[in-house]
C-alpha cells in the first residue's frame, strides 16, 4: 500500500535553469529522503528492466543504461508508491501524466547522450517531469545548433529526490544529457513522467 504523501511538496529553493526559448526548473529535495528511499526499493523490486541496443557504424552496440516503462495501458502498471508520487508531481505541475519512462544508470559508466525528449509525433511542448533517485549525477542542458541561442552548457548536480521540470519550447530549442563519470560507483534511477496528449490535472 502506498504511503500517505503530503498534499504539497516542499519545493525548496526552485531554480530557473532555462527561461529563454524554453522553461526548465530545478527543484532540489522535491521528495524527502524516506519517500525517495521507499520508491527506489519498490522500483528495484518490481520493475523488469531491458538492455536496448542500437546500430552504430555498422555494429550493434548496447545502450549504456537499462530502461523500462510504466503507466496507464502499459505492460508494467504504476506501482503504489510510484502512483502516489505521480499524483504529488501532478499537483505541483498542474499537469496529468499517462506514463513514465525509467532509466537505470548502474554506475558512472552508464550515461545518455545529447537528445531531446520528443517521442515521434508527440507534441514537443508537452511537460516532462524528471525525478532523480539514488546517486548524484550531472544533468546538462545546451541550446540546439539551430536555436539561435548562444551560451555554454548549463550543468546541475541532481541528487536523490530532486526534480527537473521541462516545459514550453524546451524540447524545440534545447537538448540535455547525463555524461559519463567513472568516479561514480552508485546506481541512479531516473523517472520521467510524460503525457501522450496534453491534459491538465484536476487535482
Amino acid at each position: 500500500m502506498a504511503r500517505q504523501l503530503p498534499l504539497f511538496a516542499s519545493a525548496k529553493n526552485p531554480t530557473i535553469l532555462v527561461g529563454e526559448r524554453g522553461d526548465v526548473t530545478y527543484i532540489p529535495e522535491f521528495l524527502d529522503r524516506s519517500t525517495a528511499d521507499a520508491l527506489v526499493e519498490e522500483l528495484k523490486a518490481d520493475t523488469q528492466w531491458r538492455a536496448d541496443s542500437r546500430l552504430m557504424y555498422g555494429k550493434r552496440v548496447l545502450v549504456p543504461r537499462e530502461t523500462a516503462g510504466r503507466g496507464d495501458r502499459m505492460r508494467q502498471p504504476w506501482t503504489p508508491d510510484l502512483e502516489a508520487v505521480r499524483k504529488l508531481i501532478e499537483r505541483h505541475t498542474r499537469t496529468a501524466y499517462d506514463y513514465c519512462f525509467l532509466n537505470r544508470y548502474r554506475d558512472g559508466r552508464d550515461a545518455v547522450a545529447w537528445h531531446g525528449d520528443r517521442d515521434g509525433t508527440r507534441d514537443a511542448r508537452l511537460v516532462v517531469a524528471s525525478l532523480s533517485l539514488g546517486a548524484t549525477r550531472t544533468f546538462q542542458l545546451r541550446p540546439k545548433k539551430d536555436s539561435g541561442l548562444l551560451c555554454n552548457p548549463i550543468s546541475v548536480d541532481v541528487n536523490h529526490g530532486d526534480l527537473v521540470i521541462m516545459a514550453g519550447d524546451t524540447q524545440l530549442y534545447w537538448e540535455h544529457r547525463v555524461p559519463r563519470d567513472p568516479r561514480i560507483t552508485g546506481e541512479r534511477l531516473n523517472v520521467t513522467f510524460r503525457q501522450h496528449t496534453a491534459r491538465s490535472s484536476e487535482n
